[in-house]
């Protein structure tokens, strides 16, 4: 009894037994078969205690898709295109810029790409300006030395009325900029189709207004020479207009003062100050444009007596149509026109009891003897600011002699066009304006009050 009895305990278990012994037999056969392929493939047998990375690092020597790490020559010509492009997009060049990214070749990336849809996007977003209302400010050559300019003496009072100051035009600069206003070209305003006069489209970012500017008298006259104005123009070693200041003035005869010497500055008058703000804010000018530079004719350009070469000897007069030529490439390659502003700025205009004859004498003498240097113009500003009726032979013969942007003085700023020609009107922006009628200024623009240079006169 009791040998059957521990038999049948004995024998119980062997069945549970032997499954556990073939399961881990089963097992290892499947070990040692998963160690030979992995023998045969060179890998590992057995995962080490650090394993994982070892894998990471094996699938990514194998791992042919991962892209290729940019060369430190390559990133940099890329961060140069994007500034570039930065650069041409602030000063709304879109084709341009678009362009740039369109055809970057090796440097296209995620960047490059995602810039190209923001430059196409603000293209996309320009509106159509489409009010009647057109903005023209004009100055005269800017007060640099205010100790000099109203220093009591019997041009003081002139100044006081027709000149801004420097500080002055520097403190509107951003006040324009912040009430909305971009530089604009006025000869990308109207153009020339079978003989007709059709205004341009223009478009904007929303919001934005064109605005033009321009200076009269850019010719240095001898009553300035030594009263805190800018003596000439000039070109820097970079190709940038200076203005020339100080110096020692030099009499030669019939009426004809020059400065021997001076200093070259980037302050001394609306253009380089302009053009200086434009470089740091190239969001204020519509691709680059600055404004007009108006001159006469019978003291020169720019203050180079160029009308009274006989005076000099050859090699001085060679220097100053050098000069002259030179002021003027620069200038337009900067984004500025040169209008004419008369040869004579006579009386005769401003009571406008100029004869046919007197006209033909003074255009003839400034196409004849200005026009050479400074290059061709359509642009006319007014002397005196003065409008003549659209069927008047004397504004008829400006017209037919290539003038048609014909710019007169009018605080409304008329902007029309009628049959070949245009009239833009200009409100001027300098003292007269800003101490009696400041409401013009703060009706389309900004409180002169706050910016009225405390050197003038009382």
């Amino acid at each position: 009894m009791a040998r059957g009895k521990y038999a049948h305990q004995s024998r119980g278990p062997r069945g549970p037994v032997l499954l556990l012994m073939l399961a881990v037999a089963v097992i290892a056969v499947v070990f040692a078969g998963t160690a030979l392929v992995r023998a045969f493939h060179n890998e590992d047998p057995l995962p080490s205690l650090n394993g994982g990375q070892q894998q990471e690092q094996q699938e990514q020597q194998h791992d042919n898709t991962q892209p290729p790490q940019d060369s430190e020559d390559l990133a940099a010509r890329r961060a140069d295109l994007l500034a570039q492009a930065e650069a041409l997009t602030r000063g709304y060049y879109y084709d341009d810029a678009i362009r740039l990214l369109e055809n970057a070749g090796e440097l296209t990336n995620t960047d490059t790409a995602a810039m190209l849809q923001d430059v196409k996007h603000l293209k996309e977003s320009l509106v159509k300006y489409d009010s009647s209302q057109y903005y023209h400010i004009f100055f005269h050559s800017l007060a640099a030395d205010t100790a000099k300019t109203f220093d009591g003496d019997h041009d003081s009072a002139g100044y006081d009325m027709f000149m801004t100051t420097v500080s002055e035009f520097k403190a509107m600069l951003p006040l324009l900029q912040e009430h909305g206003f971009i530089l604009y070209d006025i000869t990308d305003m109207v153009e020339l189709v079978d003989g007709k006069t059709v205004l341009k489209d223009i478009y904007l970012p929303a919001g934005k207004k064109p605005l033009v500017i321009s200076i009269d008298d850019v010719n240095y006259y001898n009553y300035m020479l030594d009263d805190g104005f800018a003596s000439r123009l000039d070109v820097d070693d970079e190709g940038n207009v200076v203005t020339i200041m100080g110096g020692t003035i030099v009499d030669h005869g019939q009426k004809v003062l020059t400065v021997d010497g001076g200093q070259p500055t980037y302050d001394g008058d609306v253009m380089p100050i302009l053009d200086a703000y434009v470089r740091e804010h190239p969001e204020f000018s519509w691709q680059g444009a600055k404004g007009i530079v108006a001159i006469t004719g019978y003291a020169g350009a720019f203050g180079y007596r160029i009308t009274d070469l006989e005076l000099f000897d050859q090699a001085t007069q060679q220097w100053m149509l050098d000069k002259t030529k030179a002021v003027a490439q620069a200038l337009r390659a900067s984004g500025w026109q040169i209008a004419c502003h008369s040869y004579t700025h006579n009386q005769y205009w401003n009571k406008k009891t100029i004869t046919m004859e007197e006209e033909q004498y003074d255009i003839g003498r400034w196409l004849g003897e200005i026009a050479p240097y400074v290059g061709d113009t359509n642009i006319f500003i007014s002397p005196f600011g003065v409008s003549f009726d659209g069927d008047d032979q004397r504004f008829r013969y400006l017209v037919d002699h290539g003038f048609y942007i014909y710019c007169p003085v009018d605080s409304y700023m008329p902007c029309y066009v009628r049959d070949d020609y245009m009239i833009q009107g200009r409100i001027n922006l300098d003292g007269l304006t800003m101490k009696q009628y400041p409401e013009r200024i703060r009706k389309h623009f900004f409180d002169p009050t706050p910016i009225l240079d405390p050197a003038r006169p009382k």
